[in-house]
């Protein structure tokens, strides 16, 4: 392939994964900092159950319908971890890890004799990046652009139930199209990455999940390797590399 064939083929995958790690960055210090670190497992993993019960039982529905079911059972789960961080703060961390257990299982029940469930699961966990198109990054931009301007410009979306709702509209829209490996790389990560700097942490995260992301798709492209995979190592090596950096 020619210079601007491989510009066609990547333009849109990395325009998708720098939006998710523009967001997911900061996230991932609020994440790290409440000490909840499989909130966006559960919450992702829960949506992605979603999306598929509402496919196997609804004929061919409406990407509208869809994007609806998966909001609303994201939703559902993450005021449901609000309410245990408020009740029994002791076993919330606990209870996320079940709930990501539980949803996982199902997937799989749900999935056991469906002639492609394997590649259903599959997608669920590692996600599809190399095939995203414009349209389907243009259907999640609004999500991911307003989240963005939130989370920068109104502070007080960081705080109580309404960090709950923003995490949980993030990562339904995150999962579809990176897959759940990456969702959780892309939030923790990166906030491993900086958390050993006094100062402009959201910055470094956002600079540590855009490299992340370059060395990732570019590797996976010209390798021909699974997106998803290749993009939780580079985020493993970034991580690594920012680390060393900080003792040095």
């Amino acid at each position: 392939m020619q210079a601007a064939d491989w510009a066609d083929v990547l333009a849109a995958p990395l325009l998708a994964a720098l939006l998710i790690a523009a967001i997911h960055g900061p996230m991932g210090r609020e994440v790290l900092r409440r000490g909840i670190i499989f909130i966006d497992l559960a919450i992702a993993q829960v949506a992605g159950l979603c999306v598929v019960l509402i496919e196997l039982f609804a004929h061919h529905p409406d990407w509208g319908v869809v994007q609806a079911v998966a909001m609303a059972g994201a939703l559902a789960i993450a005021l449901f971890f609000r309410w245990v961080e408020k009740v029994s703060p002791a076993e919330q961390e606990a209870v996320i890890g079940c709930s990501f257990i539980l949803a996982a299982s199902t997937v799989l029940l749900v999935l056991a004799d469906h002639p492609h469930g394997d590649e259903k699961v599959q997608h669920i966990l590692s996600g599809q990046l190399l095939f995203v198109s414009f349209d389907d990054v243009f259907s999640f931009l609004p999500v991911f652009g307003g989240a963005i301007l939130l989370w920068f410009l109104v502070p007080r979306v960081r705080t109580g139930a309404l960090f709950f709702v923003l995490f949980a509209v993030v990562v339904t829209a995150s999962v579809q199209l990176v897959g759940v490996y990456v969702v959780f790389a892309s939030l923790i990560l990166p906030a491993l990455a900086v958390n050993p700097m006094t100062a402009r942490q959201d910055r470094a995260a956002i600079g540590a999940g855009g490299l992340a992301v370059a060395l990732g798709i570019a590797a996976a492209a010209f390798a021909d390797l699974p997106a998803g995979p290749v993009l939780v190592l580079a985020y493993a090596l970034v991580t690594l590399l920012f680390r060393v950096a900080a003792r040095q």
